[in-house]
């Protein structure tokens, strides 16, 4: 079976939308052990005026998180970043240069709302390009703009982003138009990363080795081991 690594979830507690409490932080962890993901990145909401925990208590819950993977000696290795929503806020700290990267690469995890057209998106894009980082649009079958067929995903590509879809949209959860589009990007060789978005044990769960499965059965394993494992494993840089 293919490796496994998850480089966008919300495992950690008290920081967003993800896990709600510790108990939950370690029941995403104990499944993405148990499905064989062995390379994790806790990836944290940003969002001015939704999700505004700050660095530091993201990365006191880190800790809590690494403490526990170390206490129960789980075969993860975890690393902190965080899933950034392209706002105003967002392209502030972008000229700050506060923020926090995926591993110890120069690649962000951005998202974007369906209110954004494909201009907007592409002109932000480009901003977080011209920083210096290298961008990873996160699950870009939920943007209707994106949504009206592979040549606006292939701009996106064009401008020098990295795109990332949800285990679970592949596997059907988001509804079957998701469903498709993701299948047509993968079969186009669109896609850079498969994640899970794990949010909680019940909403949104940790689904990556089913998902893996899946891939395995309809592309091959080499296209598995590239979006599940060499691609996520290169933008973390921990080689």
């Amino acid at each position: 079976m293919t490796r496994l690594a998850d480089i966008h979830c919300h495992i950690l507690p008290y920081v967003d939308d993800g896990a709600e409490h510790l108990e939950e932080m370690e029941q995403l962890l104990n499944e993405q052990t148990r499905q064989g993901i062995s390379v994790v990145c806790a990836t944290p909401h940003l969002r001015h005026g939704m999700f505004e925990s700050g660095n530091e208590e993201v990365k006191h819950q880190f800790e809590r998180a690494r403490d526990y993977i170390r206490t129960q000696k789980l075969p993860i290795y975890l690393c902190l970043s965080r899933e950034y929503y392209c706002d105003s806020h967002f392209m502030s700290l972008l000229e700050q240069g506060e923020l926090l990267p995926l591993g110890r690469g120069k690649t962000l995890l951005v998202e974007f709302s369906g209110r954004h057209t494909l201009d907007i998106i592409c002109h932000r894009l480009q901003k977080v390009i011209a920083a210096g980082y290298q961008p990873l649009v996160a699950h870009v079958e939920r943007y209707p703009a994106v949504r009206t067929g592979i040549d606006a995903v292939r701009r996106l590509r064009e401008l020098g982003a990295m795109i990332q879809v949800n285990a679970g949209s592949l596997l059907g959860r988001e509804g079957l138009r998701q469903q498709l589009f993701c299948w047509e990007l993968a079969k186009h060789d669109l896609i850079h990363v498969v994640a899970s978005d794990a949010h909680g044990p019940e909403y949104r769960p940790v689904e990556l080795g089913l998902c893996a499965h899946k891939i395995e059965n309809k592309l091959g394993d080499a296209y598995a081991q590239r979006v599940l494992w060499d691609n996520p494993f290169s933008i973390l840089a921990l080689g």
